[in-house]
């Protein structure tokens, strides 16, 4: 029995893992409170999320074999060490954690085990090329080539959504200006819309997805939140097009929040638009673009993987 933990830019996710299947799981959404001290509340609240499913499901948590970390940003041998979505530096996670527990633990960028989860188990185990964005808070992304991932020797890498598509564009939680994550991720999405519809931002990704983006979309039909969506998805089609025209994948896997919208008309519009001609450089048959098999799971099963 394993756990693995999605630490993502607005929750926590914690899951008792056995192989693919999550035997339970227990979510936080991070609040502004939690955020006065990011770093304190994170480390009590996978403490507490640990020792409750354990106890919850009659598990020794010393029987645990292994506790994987699945972490935004840049991170190194262990250590968060820089996560502009989290607001932490040099974070030394697992040596905090391991005050609490004495498990086997590992920590790496989430967006890579996601990716791991999806290329073992889900929707990329049948190709040998692969990208996978995840698309949520920011936009964090994997490479595979030749059924291998690519991997830098000295941090995580692969920061697909720090990759500018507009300079001098909106300023990034990462302090440059223009990145792909700054336009196409989930947050950048509803911040948008709820500023355009006078909302308070603090909405759940559900509500945005199954309500709003219906409703005022494809009945109410509100014109300033269809360019909004307009705009969210053009930039999305050009960054996802960007990564064709460089990696040449078999495969392009949407992760994260965007994942839950495999059935809402967005995803189809967002397909329209990447299979257009004249989006990318070889006009031949393009990638299969997909839904990613695990949707925010994901991340907690790869976790365990690495």
């Amino acid at each position: 029995m394993k756990i693995g933990i999605d630490l993502g830019g607005s929750h926590i996710g914690v899951g008792l893992i056995d192989g693919t299947n999550i035997i339970a799981i227990k979510d936080k959404i991070l609040t502004r409170e939690d955020r006065v001290d990011i770093k304190s509340s994170i480390v009590n609240e996978i403490t507490a999320m640990i020792n409750g499913l354990c106890a919850e499901n009659g598990v020794d948590v010393n029987n645990i074999e292994l506790i994987g970390i699945a972490s935004p940003g840049t991170t190194s041998n262990g250590v968060i060490v820089k996560a502009g979505n989290l607001g932490v530096k040099d974070f030394d996670l697992i040596s905090s954690l391991k005050k609490n527990f004495n498990n086997q633990m590992i920590l790496r960028n989430d967006a890579k085990c996601a990716a791991m989860a999806e290329k073992v188990y889900g929707a990329m185990k049948d190709y040998k090329d692969g990208v996978f964005l995840c698309l949520g808070t920011g936009i964090g992304g994997a490479v595979f080539m030749d059924g291998k991932l690519l991997e830098p020797k000295r941090y995580s890498g692969f920061e697909l959504g720090h990759m500018v598509v507009n300079k001098g564009g909106r300023l990034c939680s990462c302090g440059k200006r223009g990145c792909f994550e700054s336009y196409s991720s989930i947050k950048a999405l509803k911040t948008k819309v709820t500023e355009t519809l006078d909302m308070d931002s603090d909405i759940s990704g559900e509500y945005l997805r199954e309500v709003i983006l219906k409703r005022e979309i494809f009945e109410a039909h509100n014109e300033a939140v269809i360019e909004d969506l307009e705009n969210f998805l053009e930039y999305l089609q050009v960054g996802i097009c960007n990564l064709i025209d460089i990696f040449e994948p078999e495969i392009v896997v949407l992760g994260g929040s965007f994942s839950y919208y495999e059935k809402n008309p967005i995803f189809q519009m967002l397909l329209d638009k990447i299979n257009a001609p004249k989006t990318t450089f070889n006009e031949g048959e393009k990638p299969k673009i997909v839904a990613a098999q695990f949707k925010n799971d994901a991340g907690i099963i790869g976790a365990t993987l690495i």
